[in-house]
């Protein structure tokens, strides 16, 4: 039986990658990278669970708007044809001249604390950095679940109470970035 998930706040692994060289995520390679660190057997992945919100579109998009939307699409239907893995879309909204990502911790938390609950899971991999996520995986963790962050090595990059709550940390470092980077 399947017995662990993973899940990736989508924006906080773009941003480590960008960080670090500003290289493109091979995801399916990070998976399985992650995967094999970790030692999970992919007989016992229940799935992966991908965490993002499309770009902004205004009532009437730019055509860089219409492009950066296009090119989302791609990636979207590229993720959708991988094994095991589902995609949570939140929402993207302009602020001024900053864009803000909606409703995806609140996505990612929903899921832990449910799978973990429901005793489907007995181990979650986080791929995240966000103060955000202490109390789901404080419930999850209630429920029995152990909890393996995995986030940047640079520790501004990643939230300290979430790295302390975490029962195993686990860092993405430069080779890891080289390895899954295209």
């Amino acid at each position: 039986m399947a017995e662990t998930v993973i899940l990736i706040d989508g924006e906080y692994l773009r941003k480590i990658f960008m960080n670090n060289g500003g290289h493109r995520i091979n995801l399916p390679k990070f998976i399985e990278t992650i995967r094999n660190k970790l030692k999970i057997n992919e007989n016992n992945l229940l799935r992966t669970y991908f965490y993002t919100s499309p770009p902004y579109q205004g009532t009437k998009p730019s055509p860089e708007e219409k492009i950066k939307y296009q090119n989302f699409q791609k990636f979207l239907n590229f993720l959708e044809k991988q094994d095991s893995l589902e995609v949570r879309l939140g929402r993207t909204e302009k602020r001024g001249n900053e864009y803000t990502q909606k409703m995806v911790d609140v996505l990612l938390s929903i899921d832990l604390v449910e799978l973990s609950a429901k005793s489907k899971i007995k181990t979650a991999i986080l791929v995240a950095g966000d103060s955000d996520f202490v109390p789901a995986v404080k419930a999850a963790k209630n429920n029995g679940t152990k909890i393996i962050l995995v986030c940047s090595q640079n520790k501004g990059e990643y939230h300290y109470h979430l790295w302390k709550e975490a029962d195993r940390r686990f860092f993405v470092d430069k080779d890891i970035i080289e390895q899954c980077s295209y």
